[in-house]
């Protein structure tokens, strides 16, 4: 299978605008797997980070987008794929795939954390953005098409107001809900121990594989219908609390075995 993919400036340049996750899920993500650190790891990610709690540290990779040092990073939060893959082709196309995104960065922050020659300064930076990225590749609309820029160009109304399919899943419905993100943590951080251990157990490929079936049927939906009324928040808010619920666990897995 020969996949090539394509960045235009201009995508670069707009994913500046993005606000992904918002700041209450990126929070409520942060927050979760910050109650899950195993002891060894949250003595490290408290001596990385020193005063900064990881909640608020969440949102860091999209603080950091307005300043041109950090430029470079904007393809890091999402990737785009083409549509109707199976499992196995997916991670073919995710494997190929060569240029800078999510998955790609993600890897390669986590070389980056552990890296015991590399500076305080570089790990706490890796350690940052893996808070960030874990949280990003779990929004569905993260893991999509480039034609749309992720669903941006796709124009909705969600409750009579004009809004995008990509903006509707970063914020949108998650604002809907009414809870901070102390609110949301701890109303989602109920996953028993069985479930635990199979989401950590996960690839990171799988992580982004459910966000790319989300995002394929997000698609469908708006492609019938994109004027979205009272019934599409009830019919899609568990979609969206699973895909906090498994960053936040995940998340912690993650740091759980970089920093056994």
């Amino acid at each position: 299978m020969k996949l090539k993919y394509i960045f235009p400036v201009a995508t670069i340049i707009f994913a500046f605008t993005l606000i992904s996750w918002g700041v209450v899920a990126h929070r409520s993500i942060g927050k979760i797997a910050e109650n899950h650190l195993s002891i060894k790891a949250k003595a490290t990610v408290k001596f990385l980070l020193g005063t900064e709690e990881m909640p608020l540290t969440s949102t860091f990779a999209d603080e950091i987008r307005s300043d041109n040092a950090f430029r470079y990073t904007a393809p890091w939060h999402y990737i785009n794929l083409p549509q109707g893959l199976n499992y196995k082709e997916f991670v073919l196309a995710l494997k190929a795939d060569t240029s800078e995104n999510v998955y790609s960065a993600l890897l390669k922050m986590q070389k980056e954390v552990k890296n015991p020659n590399n500076t305080k300064d570089k790990r706490t930076f890796a350690l940052k953005m893996i808070i960030h990225l874990v949280g990003d590749l779990h929004q569905p609309m993260h893991v999509s098409r480039e034609e749309d820029q992720g669903g941006n160009k796709i124009k909705v109304k969600f409750q009579g107001k004009e809004s995008n399919l990509h903006s509707l899943w970063d914020s949108g419905i998650i604002d809907y809900n009414g809870k901070t993100y102390t609110e949301m943590a701890t109303a989602l951080d109920n996953v028993n121990e069985t479930k635990i251990k199979e989401w950590q157990n996960d690839d990171v490929s799988k992580w982004l594989f459910e966000s790319y079936q989300i995002s394929s049927q997000l698609y469908k939906e708006v492609e019938e219908n994109s004027n979205l009324n009272y019934t599409y928040y009830p019919k899609h808010s568990e979609i969206y609390k699973e895909r906090i619920q498994k960053a936040g666990i995940r998340l912690a897995g993650l740091l759980n075995t970089l920093f056994k």
